[in-house]
C-alpha cells in the first residue's frame, strides 16, 4: 500500500483522515502546516500528498509548488470547501491531480487515491519505455509532456459534467479534437455531435444556422428550418472561432445558455433544447471584452471551465510521439510502420511549428508520398523544415566560431598583461602562468 501525506491545520481532521486512511490499509504521515509537511517530503517515502486548500502561513497551492519542485512525481490532491471549487479546477490546470469538496464521502477519497497510484505505476511503465507515447486514456489523443498531460487531467475533470467549456489555443493546436474528445468522454457521447466554424459562415446567415428559421423570415427562407441547437439537441455543439460571432448573437446566444430555448428567425414560438455547448477561440477573449468585441457576460459563462492549449513549440515532448501517431494512421494499420530516423526527428524538434500540430500532420503526411522504404529521414520532410535546420546549423558554426575567436583574444590578452608584470621575461610570465615556455610561445606565435 502507498505512503500517504495528510496535511491540514485542523488537528480533528487529520486525526479523522488518519484513523480512516490506516483503517483501508493505508501508511499514513501527518502535517499541520506547510513547512512540517516540506520536511517528510525531503526525507522521502511519500507516495501521495493530501493537502487542504485554506491553510496559514503557506496555502494548499503554495504547498503543492513546493512539493513538486522537492518530488515532481508524487501526486497532490486538494480538499477544498464549497466556495472554492472554482479555484480548485483551476489549480488542477496547474497539475493538481485532483480535488475533494468538502464534506467529502470516505469512498470518494479512496477512490481518488486508487487512480492516483494508478497514475503513479503507469508513470513508472512510461519511465521503463521512454519510446512509448503516453495516450493517457483517451482515444486517438497523444500526451506525454507535462502539459498535455495537464490538459487531460482537466479533461477527464470536465467530460461528465454539463459545464460549458472554452478552449483557447493557437491555430492548428486541436481545439476541436479536444472538445470532441470531452464529447466523446461525456454522458452526451451516443448523442449528436455537431461543430460549427464561427467564422466561416456570413455574419447575415449565422443567426439562421444557429438558431433555424420559419418560412418566409426573410429572401429565401422557402421553408422552416431547423437550426443547430435543434440538430445538436441532446448533444454537444462545438462553437469554433466563438470571437468572431457578432455582438447582438453573442446576447442570443447568452439568453439560450440560461433559458435553454431558441426561437428560430422570424418565429414566435420558444423551442426546449438540452445542448451542451464548448466554445473555442484563437484570440485572447479578455483582450476582446476590454476592446468590446465580446460580451463580458457570455465570456463568463464561458470562463468558468476554460482549457489553455499550448503551442507545440512549448511541448517538444509531443512532436515524435504525434509523428509516430499521424504514421500510423496514414498507414491504416495494415501496411508495416516505418521508424524515424534520428536525423529527422532531431529536425521535427528544432523546427518551431508555427501551424502546430495541423502543421506538423501535414508534415508527415508529405514525408509518406515520397517514402518507399526504410526509415522516414529528414530528406522526406518538407522544404521548409529542412531550411530551418540548416539554419540552425549555420547559425550553431558562427556561434562556435564567434566563442573561439572570443576567448582566444582574451587569453591573448591575459598573456600579454603578464608579460608586463614580468617587464617581458618569458620565463618568468610561463610560471606564473604555469604552462611550459614552449607553450607559451605557441600561444604567442598563434595568429
Amino acid at each position: 500500500m502507498s505512503k500517504i501525506l495528510i496535511v491540514d491545520d485542523e488537528p480533528r481532521i487529520l486525526l479523522l483522515l488518519q484513523s480512516l486512511l490506516k483503517a483501508n490499509g493505508y501508511a499514513v504521515e501527518t502535517a499541520r502546516d506547510g513547512n512540517a509537511a516540506l520536511d517528510i517530503v525531503r526525507k522521502g517515502g511519500i507516495d501521495i500528498a493530501v493537502t487542504d486548500l485554506r491553510m496559514t502561513p503557506m496555502d494548499g497551492m503554495a504547498l503543492f509548488r513546493e512539493i513538486k519542485a522537492i518530488a515532481p512525481n508524487v501526486p497532490v490532491v486538494l480538499l477544498t470547501a464549497y466556495a472554492s471549487v472554482e479555484t480548485a479546477i483551476e489549480a488542477m490546470k496547474s497539475g493538481i491531480f485532483d480535488y475533494l469538496t468538502k464534506p467529502f464521502k470516505v469512498d470518494d477519497l479512496i477512490a481518488c487515491l486508487k487512480r492516483a497510484e494508478e497514475q503513479i505505476s503507469k508513470s513508472a511503465t512510461s519511465a521503463a519505455n521512454p519510446e512509448h507515447p503516453v495516450r493517457y486514456r483517451f482515444e486517438n489523443f497523444i500526451a506525454s509532456s507535462p502539459l498535455m498531460v495537464s490538459v487531460c487531467e482537466t479533461i477527464q475533470k470536465v467530460a461528465p459534467t454539463a459545464a460549458t467549456v472554452l478552449i483557447i489555443g493557437e491555430s492548428g493546436t486541436g481545439k476541436e479534437v479536444i472538445a470532441r474528445t470531452i464529447h466523446r468522454n461525456s454522458t452526451r457521447a451516443k448523442r449528436p455531435w455537431v461543430a460549427v466554424n464561427c467564422a466561416a459562415i456570413p455574419e447575415n446567415l449565422l443567426e439562421s444556422e444557429m438558431f433555424g428559421h420559419v418560412k418566409g423570415s426573410f429572401t429565401g427562407a422557402v421553408a422552416d428550418k431547423e437550426g443547430l441547437f435543434e440538430a445538436a439537441n441532446g448533444g454537444t455543439l462545438f462553437l469554433d472561432e466563438i470571437s468572431s460571432m457578432p455582438l447582438l448573437l453573442q446576447g442570443k446566444l447568452l439568453r439560450v445558455l440560461q433559458e435553454k430555448e431558441i426561437r428560430r428567425v422570424g418565429g414566435t414560438k420558444s423551442i426546449p433544447v438540452d445542448v451542451r455547448v464548448i466554445a473555442a477561440s484563437n484570440v485572447n477573449l479578455e483582450e476582446a471584452v476590454v476592446k468590446g468585441t465580446f460580451r463580458s457576460d457570455l465570456y463568463y459563462r464561458f470562463a468558468v471551465i476554460t482549457i489553455d492549449i499550448p503551442p507545440l513549440r512549448k511541448r517538444p515532448d509531443d512532436i515524435i510521439p504525434l509523428a509516430r501517431h499521424f504514421i500510423r494512421a496514414e498507414r491504416g494499420g495494415t501496411a508495416s510502420v516505418p521508424e524515424i530516423s534520428a536525423d529527422a526527428a532531431k529536425a521535427l524538434v528544432a523546427y518551431d511549428w508555427p501551424g502546430n500540430v495541423r502543421e506538423l500532420e501535414n508534415a508527415i503526411k508529405h514525408a509518406l508520398t515520397f517514402y518507399h522504404s526504410g526509415d522516414i529521414t529528414s530528406e522526406l520532410l518538407p522544404q521548409k523544415i529542412l531550411e530551418h535546420k540548416a539554419e540552425q546549423n549555420v547559425s550553431s558554426s558562427s556561434t562556435n566560431a564567434s566563442l573561439k575567436s572570443f576567448l582566444k583574444q582574451k587569453e591573448r590578452e591575459y598573456i600579454e598583461q603578464i608579460l608586463n608584470t614580468t617587464g617581458g621575461d618569458k620565463e618568468k610570465a610561463a610560471e606564473t602562468l604555469k604552462v611550459n615556455l614552449s607553450t607559451l610561445y605557441r600561444k604567442l606565435s598563434d595568429d
